[in-house]
């Protein structure tokens, strides 16, 4: 089994200059950072949190949309990072804390108006506790929504068997109906899902990629909690 934390404390310190804002792969960062910026207007002001937020430059390009977040991560190294951003942003409406997501409880952190997974669901070793958890910490008129790669898109089938990704940190995407099956278990029903730039597919056109999350290469699913 590959020691994990070590994996992402490493890649922590070069996260952002291989995914970040200005990255090569800042096409992704602004598809993502349009879709959350354009969600949280609509939900008006609120209370934000990113579970596996790695450095946390997703959430803190939100500060100006919402009412206070806070950031999960279970390696210090992103952490360590996301507080570095916080402190030259000036921010101090956000807070990052080194934190198991399965562990947290609504004492610990109160409720939350949006819950995002960006990039890191995929990463969890329990996917179904993970659900569980978050749902214990979304407010009832609260959107959860989970960002992961496509896994049918062949760029992203075929780079489970690189030689990257067999030294990375393991990892599981799941295609947006097994993804809903297993969020109607704890208690979520699904909203939408789109298609987000992932890699290669920066070019393709947007109607098709909206449309067609597995040729997109990425994809939104929203939800929200199921209505008793």
């Amino acid at each position: 089994m590959p020691d994990v934390a070590k994996i992402f404390d490493r890649e922590s310190e070069n996260w952002d200059a291989d995914h970040g804002p200005d990255s090569p792969r800042a096409f992704e960062f602004q598809a993502r950072a349009a879709y959350l910026r354009a969600l949280c207007e609509t939900l008006g002001k609120p209370r934000v949190l990113d579970l596996g937020c790695g450095t946390g430059r997703q959430l803190l390009d939100l500060a100006d949309l919402i009412d206070g977040g806070v950031g999960l991560d279970l390696f210090e190294g992103m952490i360590a990072r996301a507080r570095e951003h916080v402190v030259r942003s000036g921010d101090e409406t956000i807070d990052f804390q080194a934190d198991d997501a399965c562990a947290v409880r609504p004492e610990m952190l109160g409720q939350f108006d949006l819950i995002m997974f960006v990039g890191s669901f995929e990463h969890a070793p329990a996917p179904a506790e993970q659900l569980a958890a978050a749902v214990t910490l979304l407010e009832p008129s609260g959107k959860l929504v989970v960002i992961m790669p496509h896994l049918w898109n062949p760029s992203v089938f075929m780079g489970r068997f690189s030689t990257v990704a067999r030294k990375g940190a393991p990892f599981r995407h799941l295609t947006p109906r097994h993804l809903s099956r297993l969020a109607a278990r704890s208690g979520l029903q699904l909203e939408m899902v789109n298609g987000l730039p992932y890699r290669a597919s920066n070019t393709v056109d947007r109607t098709i990629r909206h449309r067609w999350p597995i040729v997109a290469g990425a994809y939104i699913a929203q939800f929200r909690p199921a209505v008793a």
